[in-house]
């Protein structure tokens, strides 16, 4: 009967042929099915994650989400990258076709990367997925990741400016705490002349070296939010050039300088970490302006601060001529490369979902860097209970202004008046023609930017 039925198939050839090409189709088919809607069972494949980090601690963050995602997703992975001049190289890496699958992304350099492709329009996958929640967010938060009709960044944290202290230094020079009476602009520099005043004291009761009243430096965010603060802005609304009515931009530029002429405060950039919250860390400055990235740091191994964090004061900016306790809001959103297909678009909307859900967004501000996007978790008690300093600056949401402005060409006019800003704090500006210049720039670099 074997012979029999060999003879009838070797008879028949078209049958197999017809056999075979059915097999093929199928196995095709069903590598295309898990490739495409079952990627984690096809290969093992890997995207970059990248990221500009503020401190050692941040970068051990970052690694530490990366690593959770890479343990529940074994058949895929992410690598962990933290960039140099971030938004500069992360530009140059897209003109090259070598940019990284997801990276931070700032609400202020958002409409510059999606205008020019770069970035995928997240809105379609995270509306749905029922379970991520897109409308858990704040919805100011949302809104300065969106560019056009599209969602082109998932919102990640943010971070308000405030005041730290020290208050074993305010004890020993005998200094009220901001806050403790009329907290303003007058008042705040009062607070330096008086620390400046009585910093003997707090050296010889503390054991402290070179106690400093403030650090600060030519950081044009610090005075924006002063600026915000005297009820003016920058950038007019349809991002093309400065606005018409300059004074508040003038009175609050000319506030954060005017701490550093007048004595009052030195240059970060004289101090070993360079910045204000490293700077704060090492337990001689008495005051600083920053957000609350620098909370962490302050409990880190090193900082003069761990074991006795109970003497880190906080408080509220300090109300300018309008009664306004402004502050900056910086928005960090993830976004995700446009030009990954397969099994590496997966991953990075894997990893994005993840980081930015519900879950993943509380294991992130668990870490103490920044403050959460998303309403429920802002306003738990559990958030509070945690994190009592980030709790209490985060209150300051209503008056806190977004780090963007409506152009594509914003991180660009930033550099141009920070430049024109660090000549005057290096003495080679009078403060007039700097504030002349910043105008002037802002016009120039932004003539001719389309508006969003």
């Amino acid at each position: 009967m074997f012979i029999s039925i060999f003879s009838d198939v070797l008879m028949n050839k078209k049958a197999i042929y017809s056999i075979v090409i059915v097999i093929i189709v199928i196995v095709a088919g069903l590598g295309i099915y898990f490739e495409v809607y079952h990627p984690a069972k096809s290969s093992k494949q890997s995207i970059i994650f990248a990221a500009a980090v503020s401190s050692g601690e941040e970068y051990t963050f970052d690694q530490n989400m990366v690593n959770t995602f890479n343990s529940e997703h074994s058949n895929v992975s992410v690598t962990f990258e933290s960039l140099n001049n971030f938004y500069p190289t992360l530009g140059t890496e897209f003109a090259t076709n070598s940019a990284p699958g997801v990276f931070y992304m700032e609400n202020s350099a958002l409409p510059e990367f999606a205008s020019e492709g770069y970035l995928q329009n997240l809105k379609p996958i995270l509306t749905a997925n029922t379970s991520y929640n897109l409308s858990g967010f704040a919805p100011s938060i949302l809104k300065t990741f969106s560019y056009k009709s599209g969602l082109y960044a998932a919102p990640k944290d943010w971070s308000p400016l405030a005041v730290f202290f020290n208050k074993a230094i305010f004890s020993a020079e005998h200094v009220p705490y901001p806050g403790n009476g009329t907290w303003n602009w007058t008042t705040m520099k009062q607070t330096l002349e008086m620390l400046k005043a009585n910093e003997s004291m707090a050296s010889s009761s503390l054991g402290i070296k070179d106690v400093t009243p403030m650090v600060i430096g030519p950081q044009v965010a610090r005075a924006l939010a002063f600026m915000h603060e005297a009820g003016g802005d920058w950038i007019n609304e349809k991002g093309n050039g400065a606005v018409n009515n300059t004074t508040a931009f003038k009175e609050g530029f000319s506030y954060w300088y005017d701490l550093y002429s007048s004595g009052l405060a030195k240059l970060n950039s004289n101090f070993s970490a360079g910045w204000n919250g490293g700077d704060f860390a090492a337990g001689n400055i008495a005051m600083i302006v920053s957000g609350t990235w620098t909370v962490p740091v302050l409990n880190a191994s090193g900082a003069y601060f761990v074991g006795k964090m109970s003497d880190v004061g906080y408080y509220y900016m300090p109300a300018g001529p309008t009664g306004i306790h402004a502050t900056m809001m910086f928005n960090v959103g993830l976004g995700v490369n446009s030009a990954l297909v397969g099994t590496q678009k997966w991953i990075a909307d894997q990893f994005v979902e993840f980081f930015t859900g519900p879950v993943g967004e509380k294991q992130w501000v668990s870490e103490g860097l920044a403050l959460p996007s998303r309403t429920a978790i802002l306003d738990s008690s559990w958030y509070s209970s945690h994190f009592p300093i980030q709790s209490f600056v985060g209150k300051q949401f209503p008056y806190a202004y977004g780090w963007n402005y409506n152009t594509t060409n914003f991180e660009a006019t930033e550099l141009d008046v920070h430049n024109v800003y660090a000549s005057l704090f290096a003495g080679s500006l009078s403060l007039n023609k700097a504030l002349t210049e910043m105008l002037d720039v802002t016009n120039a670099s932004l003539a001719g930017t389309s508006t969003l």
